[in-house]
């Protein structure tokens, strides 16, 4: 092939590439203002905060919140303000910013597949633990999961754990924590909590930010419950109760 026919070959490979290319941006998400929907599942997930935003079990404090993990990797148009993401870099986890009603609302869906509208910012601060958030989050569409088996899930979730030997010394922080039967929002009858200051021993860590612990009951006898982790900062050796 001469230089002209090669000349020639290159441009018209690159005419038939460069409408896919657009495609392809025209397809990627674009930071707030503008509105942009998620399709993945909506999971509860555990990242550590303050001090040190390292380690959850040497004393950061347990930040427990809502995530969208997505179905596709995301693509993110950037702008001054803002880098691109190409879906390259296999970004799939969301953080979603929430108000105290919109986990209430959303909490029936965990672990389901969802769409969620809202808009896109990147993270500026330690609290931010993925490099996109979604803010002013709406469910587009979902369905409700069946109702859990609170036996049957602390059964199955035995086999999961993550679990410390010797046992990882903490207390209860947030006002009381409420005592659960499994790892569930659902699995508890709120009657029976802990008070803020107690101390409690973590035996097990299971996904979703749930520790289980055992703390001294009536009679100075140990009793093993479920808590929610973002209650109980660890790393602290024993603590007042």
């Amino acid at each position: 092939m001469d230089l002209f026919s090669r000349l020639r070959h290159s441009l018209f490979v690159g005419l038939c590439l460069s409408p896919l290319a657009g495609a392809q941006a025209s397809d990627c998400n674009q930071y707030e203002p503008a509105d942009a929907n998620l399709s993945g599942t909506l999971t509860r997930q555990v990242f550590p905060g303050p001090p040190g935003f390292e380690d959850v079990v040497t004393g950061d404090e347990p930040q427990v919140g809502f995530y969208l993990s997505l179905a596709e990797p995301l693509c993110m148009k950037g702008n001054e303000n803002e880098a691109d993401i190409d879906v390259e870099d296999n970004e799939t986890l969301v953080q979603l910013v929430l108000q105290p009603t919109d986990y209430d609302n959303l909490r029936p869906y965990l672990d389901q597949p969802v769409v969620l509208k809202g808009t896109l910012f990147g993270a500026v601060t330690g609290f931010h633990h993925t490099q996109v958030l979604m803010q002013q989050v709406q469910l587009v569409s979902g369905m409700a999961g069946a109702p859990v088996d609170c036996e049957l899930l602390n059964q199955k979730v035995g086999m999961h754990e993550e679990a410390y030997s010797p046992s990882l010394q903490g207390k209860i922080i947030g006002g009381k924590a409420w005592i659960y039967q499994a790892p569930n929002p659902t699995c508890t009858s709120k009657h029976e909590f802990l008070p803020q200051g107690t101390a409690v021993s973590v035996t097990s860590i299971a996904s979703g930010g749930w520790v289980r612990a055992e703390f001294a009951g009536a009679g100075g006898k140990p009793q093993s419950v479920w808590l929610d982790q973002a209650q109980v900062v660890l790393g602290l050796g024993d603590a007042e109760e």
